[in-house]
């Protein structure tokens, strides 16, 4: 019997990045609760980084491409993206993502984007003339010049760096623009951070990148000077442009050389899965990610959640590895996984058992709620 008042219960997370996937997390939780009596629907959710492009070719009913890239170091390897009629989504993070580099490689001054241009012109040389690029969980700070000079970019730069943003002195865009003229792009940010200045690309997100006090300012510099070089080339100001600083500024990039469209990676993904549709008809909506902190609310799928299920009155719960206390108060109700395993290490080997666990809990809090009613 279903007793949360014969309404769905629906399962929207996004993935425990090194852990669960948001595919696995709602089969999980789904075959517990269902097993307790209780119906649920799944959203498998993105914001922009990991994994989201699966989350949108699943949607889309896209098929994967596999093909040689290189990682941010530039080693060779295979990635895919997927493709569906002309549209291609495309994840930076699948070609030169962080995740594809031990701790001791972080190297800011000689990561770059190049992998993710090779994969864009992989797609175009499939017929691909929309692409939905995913940006999430890069691994340099380099303005996007590594993609956009694989693209066509001409760029002038005296650096033996592979951070080509190290020494940028001026460009040539002709071959870039006309080559990408009929192509249409759509970009999915998991931030909203601008280029440059204090909540910049370098700023906010080079230190987990591995970059010295030095580099920071360095970067942000660097940053600057290249948004005054695209607006000199392109007439368009970028310095203060919304989500202009995801994946190391090259949404910024994107945007004044080839007219992309920057928008919010969870909105997007909350339209294409139909969750507002299914939002008012809930009883209760179940969120979840590795960690749930005050940026969560800053464009990411369990802070975007929440406060769609707070402005229409459904109560929302979150599952999370680890939380910041200051943020527990905006769900009706949090599990965290790390109280219930030996050692955060654990939690994230063994999450699949854990969320198990942590599925009974739920399923006693729901019990509650409904002989509370």
């Amino acid at each position: 019997m279903n007793l949360i008042n014969n309404c769905n219960i629906l399962l929207a997370p996004n993935s425990f990045k090194g852990s669960l996937d948001a595919f696995e997390f709602c089969r999980i939780l789904a075959s517990e609760l269902e097993e307790c009596g209780f119906h649920t629907i799944s959203f498998p959710l993105g914001d922009g980084g990991d994994g989201t492009a699966r989350i949108v070719a699943h949607y889309l009913h896209a098929s994967p491409i596999k093909t040689k890239t290189v990682d941010a170091l530039g080693r060779e390897h295979f990635a895919s993206y997927y493709l569906k009629d002309h549209t291609a989504i495309i994840e930076l993070a699948e070609a030169c993502g962080l995740k594809h580099l031990k701790r001791e490689e972080y190297d800011i001054l000689n990561t770059n984007t190049a992998g993710f241009g090779v994969l864009i012109n992989h797609a175009i040389s499939q017929g691909a003339n929309n692409l939905i690029l995913c940006v999430g969980g890069s691994a340099s700070v380099d303005g996007g010049i590594g993609a956009l000079r694989e693209m066509g970019l001409t760029i002038v730069n005296n650096s033996p760096n592979r951070n080509y943003i190290t020494d940028i002195k001026g460009i040539n865009t002709e071959l870039l623009q006309q080559k990408f003229k009929e192509i249409h792009i759509t970009i999915l940010c998991d931030v909203d951070n601008p280029i440059c200045g204090p909540e910049g690309a370098a700023a906010v997100f080079a230190p987990q990148k591995g970059a010295s006090p030095e580099q920071i300012i360095m970067l942000d510099n660097q940053l600057c000077l290249w948004s005054d070089l695209l607006k000199q080339n392109t007439g368009k100001d970028i310095t203060q442009l919304k989500h202009g600083g995801a994946a190391g500024g090259i949404t910024a990039a994107m945007y004044a050389l080839l007219n992309a469209q920057l928008i919010s990676g969870s909105e997007y993904c909350l339209t294409l899965s139909r969750f507002h549709d299914n939002l008012l008809q809930a009883g209760v909506v179940i969120t979840g990610e590795g960690k749930i902190d005050l940026q969560s609310f800053y464009g990411k799928i369990p802070g975007t959640v929440a406060n769609l299920c707070q402005k229409h009155n459904v109560p929302v719960y979150a599952v999370v590895g680890l939380a910041e206390k200051q943020v527990l108060t905006r769900f009706d109700k949090v599990f965290i996984m790390s109280q219930y395993t030996r050692s955060i290490q654990d939690s994230i080997k063994n999450a699949p058992h854990y969320l198990k666990i942590i599925s009974q809990a739920i399923v006693d809090t729901l019990y509650l709620s409904a002989y509370s009613d």
